[in-house]
C-alpha cells in the first residue's frame, strides 16, 4: 500500500472549533486548574510570648470548576514552637484526617496538624461547596508553645463537582428538512 504525498503531511487531528477540547487536552488542564486554585496565608500575629495566642488568615480563592466537600489542612512546621487551635464554632469543625467520619477534636485543643470542615447541604456561608472562582477569607488561631520559629501551611481538598464539569444532556439537535411529495395520480 502506498501513501500519497497529501496523507502524510496531512495533519491528523483536524482544527477544532474555539472553546472545545480533545481528550488529550484534560491532563493540561486539570494542571492549569489546579495552578489556578490559590491559597493565601498571612496576617499572622506577631511578637507573642509563650503561652501568648494568636490568629492567622487564609484566603482560598477557587479556579475555574466547582469543588464539593472541600476541607482546608493547616499544618504548623514546628509543633514546640506554635500549635494550630480548634476553635469552638458552629460553622467549622475540626479533624485530625481528612474523612469527615473521623471524630470531631476536643474544642479549644491544640495541634500540629488540624483538617477545617464546614457546613453540609446549606446555602450558609462558609459551606463545604467552593464555587467557580469564589474567594472565601478565614481566620484561625494558634498558641504560642515555646521559642523559635514555625511556619504554618495551609491547602484544600476538594471533591471536582463532575456534573457541573460535565454537564448531562443530550446537547444540541441536528436537524435536516425532508420534502415527501404525493404520488402522481393515476388517470381513471
Amino acid at each position: 500500500m502506498s501513501t500519497s504525498l497529501d496523507e502524510r503531511t496531512a495533519d491528523p487531528l483536524p482544527p477544532l472549533p474555539p472553546g472545545s477540547l480533545r481528550l488529550i487536552d484534560l491532563p493540561q488542564l486539570t494542571r492549569d486548574y489546579l495552578d489556578s486554585v490559590q491559597i493565601t496565608l498571612n496576617r499572622v500575629t506577631g511578637n507573642l510570648v509563650p503561652g501568648d495566642e494568636g490568629t492567622f488568615s487564609v484566603r482560598v480563592t477557587n479556579g475555574a470548576v466547582r469543588l464539593t466537600s472541600w476541607t482546608l489542612h493547616l499544618f504548623s512546621s514546628d509543633a514546640d514552637v506554635a500549635t494550630i487551635k480548634a476553635e469552638p464554632g458552629l460553622v467549622i469543625t475540626y479533624r485530625l484526617t481528612g474523612d469527615r467520619n473521623t471524630p470531631t477534636v476536643e474544642p479549644g485543643s491544640t495541634h500540629d496538624e488540624l483538617f477545617a470542615f464546614f457546613l453540609q447541604d446549606t446555602p450558609s456561608e462558609p459551606n463545604n461547596v467552593l464555587e467557580p472562582d469564589e474567594v472565601r477569607d478565614l481566620r484561625f488561631s494558634y498558641v504560642a508553645e515555646g521559642a523559635g520559629d514555625a511556619v504554618f501551611t495551609a491547602h484544600l481538598h476538594g471533591t471536582v463537582d463532575i456534573d457541573s464539569l460535565f454537564p448531562r444532556g443530550n446537547g444540541a439537535d441536528a436537524t435536516g428538512d425532508v420534502t415527501v411529495r404525493r404520488p402522481p395520480s393515476s388517470p381513471n
